[in-house]
């Protein structure tokens, strides 16, 4: 019964995704290809995640108010007008203005939809719920990237293509009969409060972003600038994206059995050796193990925030879980928007070479934290430890799927009631 109320909310979010993912790699290899500068590139990525931030967290009212599907089929239409936009007005300038409103839109789909997963789930089966959500959002992720291989950038077809997914993703929750959950806040906890509860946490999620951020807005300049065919730039974006899929679950059981910390600490001694590897070995060397490398390379990213997300839970009261993942998730957007301003200044100085000397860069200071830390406070005994679960940093909703915040009791009131929930909509 669960998984049939959930298909028309998971459909939607793979219609979407393919386009949304094709959309994210195309604005960088277009800006690339118009000779724009990588600063301004970074910028138009760093506008994304501003956005984006903004739509998580605003964007409840407005849901609250119309309704979910009716905020969906708004937020979709948006995105599909400024998708078409895109591809009839390049102006880097443009472009960053554009993707700040449609990180904005994102944010309230991402809402809309992992309120609907959560409504429709039970304690007893969010674990696989979350788990689902995970595969299929990764996987449509990297599918988006692969789209690229059939199509050209330099004209408006993949513009109209990305726009068609957000417009056709509104089909499966138009057309279903919908309990929609009444979203209650969370008891917030204070950044400063959460620095000092779990600074492990929130510096490892700030790091993450500057990673995150810079892989999603600059790895497709990387391999564009080194003489990539666009074929060859959506399999690399797709193993990076796969990558994180694949390797964040058995990561983050490990990091059950041994001190968070010190996995994390790990994570960014991997990912350094890795981006130096990229960097160091010779061209005849580097180029049949690339795809290898990235693929690991994005499973060291992408794991990094939902582990400090499970540090910061075993560090925390169960009633602060749900109200610090709101500061967990400023601390990664604030990383995601920084990270494509500053690694453009390092690629000035060592080419596109110089994004992977970016993410040691950022390895290091990841490695060299965790170790500082570790030295500040004891670890958490292991039978404290939370059991791991893989988190997207979209909204702050995402973390009420957990079944962890059911140790706190449920996280939104069991009646649902609304105008929409009486028929089709």
């Amino acid at each position: 019964m669960t998984l049939t109320r959930l298909l028309s909310p998971l459909a939607s979010l793979v219609i979407f995704i393919l386009g949304h993912g094709m959309f994210n790699t195309l604005l960088t290899v277009r800006l690339s290809a118009e000779q724009v500068s990588v600063q301004a590139i970074g910028l138009v990525s760093a506008a994304y995640f501003g956005g984006l931030v903004l739509g998580a967290f605003v964007n409840a009212r407005l849901i609250i108010r119309v309704g979910h599907i009716r905020a969906y089929a708004a937020y979709a239409s948006l995105l599909c007008f400024l998708f078409l936009l895109h591809g009839m007005v390049v102006d880097p300038v443009s472009w960053a203005a554009l993707r700040l409103v449609g990180g904005f839109a994102t944010g309230g789909l991402f809402v809309v939809l992992e309120s609907w997963m959560l409504v429709s789930s039970t304690p007893l089966n969010r674990g696989r719920l979350m788990s689902l959500y995970m595969i299929l959002l990764y996987g449509s992720l990297a599918m988006g990237q692969l789209l690229l291989k059939w199509v050209d950038p330099m004209v408006l077809t993949p513009f109209a293509l990305c726009a068609m997914a957000a417009t056709l993703s509104v089909v499966p929750l138009a057309l279903s009969r919908v309990a929609t959950p009444a979203m209650v806040a969370p008891q917030p906890v204070g950044v400063i409060d959460l620095v000092r509860l779990t600074p492990a946490g929130m510096g490892s999620s700030f790091i993450s972003g500057l990673i995150l951020g810079a892989i999603y807005g600059l790895l497709p300049l990387y391999f564009t600038d080194s003489g990539a065919s666009l074929s060859r730039v959506a399999e690399m974006m797709a193993l990076v994206i796969l990558g994180g899929m694949c390797l964040q679950y058995p990561i983050g059981r490990m990091s059950d059995r041994y001190d968070r910390r010190l996995v994390i600490l790990l994570l960014g001694a991997v990912l350094t050796l890795l981006a130096l590897l990229m960097v160091l070995l010779p061209e005849d060397w580097r180029e049949p193990v690339t795809g290898t490398l990235v693929f690991l390379l994005g499973g060291m990213a992408f794991s990094i925030y939902p582990l400090s997300l499970s540090h910061a839970c075993d560090e925390l009261r169960p009633d602060q879980v749900l109200g610090a993942n709101q500061g967990l998730l400023l601390a990664y957007s604030l990383g995601a928007m920084i990270g494509p301003l500053l690694a453009p200044f390092v690629m000035l100085q060592f080419g596109p070479q110089g994004l992977f000397v970016y993410f040691a860069l950022c390895g290091t200071l990841l490695t060299a934290y965790l170790g500082w830390r570790k030295r500040q406070r004891a670890s958490i005994p292991l039978a404290d430890h939370q059991v791991f679960m893989p988190v997207p940093p979209n909204t702050p909703m995402t973390p009420e799927l957990e079944p962890r915040t059911d140790l706190a009791g449920e996280a939104v009131p069991a009646s649902y009631a609304t105008p929409e929930s009486s028929g089709p909509a």
